[in-house]
């Protein structure tokens, strides 16, 4: 597809990125990019080799939903409701400002009409497709640096006809998964805040399933949050700048140089630096990575540790919405 060209605004202030996201940036810019022809990012990896690597791992014919369930329940939504009060509370007395209106959010209004004997239902969604809440798939129009997003695609075209999602959608996100297990490597039953997940432990990780990565393969990263909420604790939205459970600089640095086709994870970024920046999620700009946020994933892999099995194909279908920073999604792991 053709790049789409505008002049962009004066750039001012300090760059989004830090120095070594720059360096992953530019390097990727260069290996990756044709001039006048926008990159699809990380999905461009996933090719057919990678689905048939992905279809070859399907051997019992199981499917697991990687999907944390998307609550519309009235009386649930009320309880869901208080404990969103308690967020805000709790970012409130750590100094940061309130969590933006509608986070989390999804709002599903049900007409149901009698006519005779008949019956008809219909309905009208609306929803937050990020947060901490929902499982979704980040676009690339989601995190962006100089009035653009990976592409180069300029920022205003979400104002008109940026369509990433859509190329994606097309492009089918479908490859071999391989399944990592933080929590293991650290005999622990989640990852704790202040100690994000490093290189080394994602080396660990890869090592104890006895495969070997390849370009466009899915990294499927299980950190715990399951049993993490089980036990009480709020997982901390990103939008409060505060330390929390998850992957580091030196795990995003490891997720770059592998070039995984996309990422789905439980917890997200540790937040463990002095701006408390995005590690992983700017690397949707650097390197156009593709994250699904938010996955249920203990089940799945206590599932697959009992079949002793670490790998599967993954099906991440999104809706092909224009313009969509991204969508909520079911992702589906079958073995």
């Amino acid at each position: 597809m053709t790049m789409q060209q505008t002049v962009a605004p004066e750039v001012t202030g300090p760059d989004p990125l830090a120095p070594w996201l720059r360096e992953i940036a530019d390097g990727h810019e260069e290996a990756r990019h044709i001039a006048d022809v926008q990159c699809r990012g990380s999905v461009a990896l996933i090719d057919e080799a990678a689905r048939l690597r992905g279809v070859a791992q399907v051997r019992r014919g199981r499917a697991i939903s990687l999907e944390r369930e998307v609550e519309t329940r009235p009386g649930r939504l009320a309880a869901g409701r208080a404990v969103a009060e308690a967020e805000k509370a709790q970012w409130r007395a750590l100094g940061n400002a309130d969590l933006p209106e509608g986070h989390g959010s999804v709002d599903l209004q049900v007409t149901v009409g009698l006519h005779g004997r008949h019956v008809h239902g219909g309905d009208v969604i609306s929803f937050d497709a990020h947060g901490v809440h929902n499982t979704h798939l980040d676009g690339l129009a989601h995190i962006g640096a100089d009035a653009s997003w990976h592409g180069p695609i300029p920022a205003s075209a979400s104002e008109t006809d940026e369509d990433t999602i859509v190329n994606w959608a097309q492009h089918g996100i479908a490859t071999r998964a391989v399944v990592l297990d933080i929590t293991a490597v650290r005999g622990a039953e989640w990852v704790e805040a202040g100690a994000p997940v490093t290189g080394e432990e994602l080396d660990a990780a890869l090592a104890a399933t006895g495969i070997e990565l390849q370009v466009g393969d899915a990294l499927v990263i299980y950190q715990g949050r399951d049993r993490y909420e089980a036990a009480g604790h709020v997982y901390p939205s990103g939008a409060a700048a505060v330390t929390r459970p998850g992957i580091g600089e030196d795990g995003a640095r490891w997720i770059a140089a592998k070039e995984p086709g996309l990422v789905l994870w439980d917890f997200h970024d540790a937040r463990d630096n002095p701006g408390g920046a995005l590690e992983v999620h700017n690397l949707i700009y650097a390197i156009g990575l593709c994250l699904v946020d938010n996955c249920l994933l203990g089940p799945a892999v206590a599932e697959l540790t009992s079949a002793g099995v670490h790998t599967g194909l993954i099906v991440a279908a999104p809706t092909a919405i224009h313009r969509s920073t991204g969508v909520l999604i079911n992702p589906l792991l079958l073995y």
